[in-house]
């Protein structure tokens, strides 16, 4: 699997399949996605400026239990739908969103941390 930096960004890269896990969480919601990716992109911008220091703001966790990579997530804290960005820091604090979720339950956290492990080992073949 490949990374692909991401227009207007510095230091954010996405893995190949991330665009294809933002469709699978918004399906055919188009307004939804419109309004939620751009909600995304504006925390990304700050994540690209900021690097690590990002993660000082409520929209930013790091992920429990997760080391080797450590995972982080970008949340949206009063959205309606409570949707999740994985990504990982990698050399030079450029950032590689590997997986998006709707939280629905701790559950979803778990197998969405599966699914990005397996994305991160998939980048390192």
């Amino acid at each position: 699997m490949n990374i692909q930096k991401l227009a207007d960004f510095n230091r954010i890269y996405q893995a190949e399949c991330f665009p294809d896990e933002i469709n699978k969480m918004f399906g055919k919601s188009t307004g939804e996605k419109k309004r939620y990716i751009k909600w995304l992109y504006t925390w990304l911008s700050i994540l690209d400026s900021e690097g690590m220091s990002a993660l000082n703001l409520e929209q930013f966790e790091h992920l429990k239990d997760t080391s080797n990579p450590s995972l982080y997530a970008i949340r949206h804290p009063h959205s309606m739908i409570n949707e999740r960005y994985i990504f990982i820091f990698a050399e030079e604090e450029r950032s590689i969103l590997l997986t998006a979720f709707k939280e629905k339950s701790t559950r979803n956290y778990h197998s969405a941390i599966k699914r990005a492990n397996r994305i991160f080992k998939e980048l390192e073949e």
